[in-house]
């Protein structure tokens, strides 16, 4: 089990037992050199490190310097991992987790941020993993108004801590999360879970598309800033393309003043193909330009899956029969706000709607959602109905 200890130099660390330490050893490329009885002695794979470098744990997690000689080894793993050694306990806990750290630099004393700041910086962390998750499933430049039960199942997974430095944000992200059916459910309740990652996790998937979705964003900002590409840009969808979700919560990390921000994406070795950690720095420039994207994207694309509810105020068609065009104010499950909306509706629907209209009925409409300076439109309708009256209860 796991226990808070004293690490040397002072400050608290929480310490891995030592059975789910060994297998993330194990699992991570290291291998058992020696053991006599008192000690077990382990070396990385070759190609991990060119240096030597070794790490002694005790046989039994019951001696007295446990947590001394656990920590030397975390010390020694976040050296040949470049992460920090928090970091790889949450790794362990978790049984696979990959790490985004955020340094903010606010102009306050170390270790501090001001409230607003790090509400902004939290709030976006979390829109940013359910914008990648939902984008797993979605290949949209704008995600429908619903995100996936999953992707937002997956951010609640996620855990947040602060770390030293000017401002650290720390967010642990499960390899594998409670959708998937290779979770291990065998782990006693406080235990740590040993570490069974499946092959392409669903938590690698995510970090892998923050990471890809935050260095295009990055791309796309530094050459729309230098006059090479207009802002139009980002409405060019190609895989990995940032959504306008991710988009928005890259800018908001910054907070309102858009301070200056690194970020570093850092891959646990459980789930292989290892690089090393990633290191963006988003400037307030490109903040802004972030900023002004997402707008642009919500402005001009079309959003799927998008519920109107309300009156219609105008019918057109050319003759008695046929298809025609409806009016319909009220109010979208995506803005919340009440407009008016032109839906092209074929016949059943045009009489549906010219019964509604004729007695004061309210009708539900879905579809994308298609705005063109001020006229919203529903196209590529997926239901219409009338809502029932008084008279039809």
């Amino acid at each position: 089990m796991s226990q808070l200890d004293t690490a040397p130099g002072g400050g608290a660390f929480k310490a891995p037992g030592l059975e789910a330490l060994t297998n993330y050893l194990e699992n991570s490329g290291w291998s058992l050199e020696d053991f006599d009885g008192r000690t077990s002695l382990w070396q990385p794979a070759d190609g991990i490190t060119d240096r030597v470098i070794r790490i002694v744990l005790p046989a039994q997690q019951e001696v007295r310097d446990y947590p001394e000689r656990t920590y030397e080894a975390l010390q020694v793993l976040s050296f040949v991992e470049r992460r920090l050694p928090q970091e790889i306990v949450n790794d362990i806990l978790f049984g696979g987790a990959d790490n985004i750290a955020v340094r903010l630099t606010p102009d306050v004393p170390p270790g501090e941020a001001p409230l607003n700041l790090a509400y902004s910086a939290i709030s976006a962390l979390r829109n940013f993993v359910v914008a990648a998750a939902a984008a797993l499933d979605f290949d949209s430049l704008v995600l429908p108004p619903r995100r996936p039960q999953r992707a937002e199942a997956y951010a609640s997974q996620t855990r947040i801590s602060t770390q030293p430095g000017s401002f650290i944000l720390s967010l642990a992200l499960p390899l594998d999360d409670i959708y998937s059916t290779e979770s291990d459910d065998s782990a006693p309740p406080g235990q740590e879970s040993l570490v069974q990652v499946p092959p392409q996790p669903f938590g690698r998937k995510v970090t892998n598309r923050m990471l890809t979705a935050a260095r295009k964003a990055q791309q796309l900002a530094g050459q729309v800033s230098e006059g090479d590409l207009p802002l139009s840009s980002f409405g060019k969808y190609s895989p990995g393309a940032p959504n306008a979700t991710e988009l928005a919560a890259l800018s908001s990390l910054g907070g309102a003043d858009h301070g200056i921000y690194q970020i570093r994406f850092a891959k646990t070795p459980l789930a292989g193909g290892v690089a090393d950690p990633a290191f963006l720095r988003i400037t307030p420039g490109q903040q802004r330009i972030l900023g002004e994207a997402a707008d642009y994207l919500r402005t001009k694309q079309p959003r799927a899956g998008v519920t109107v509810t309300g009156l219609v105020v105008r019918l057109f068609r050319e003759g008695k029969y046929g298809s025609g065009e409806a009016v319909i104010q009220g109010v979208s499950d995506d803005s919340g706000e009440t407009r008016r909306y032109r839906v092209e509706l074929g016949e059943s629907d045009y009489n549906e709607a010219f019964r509604a209209h004729g007695n004061g009925l309210s009708v539900t409409v879905t579809g994308d959602l298609d705005i063109r300076g001020t006229r919203r439109s529903i196209r590529r309708i997926e239901s219409f109905s009338v809502l029932p009256g008084l008279e039809d209860e």
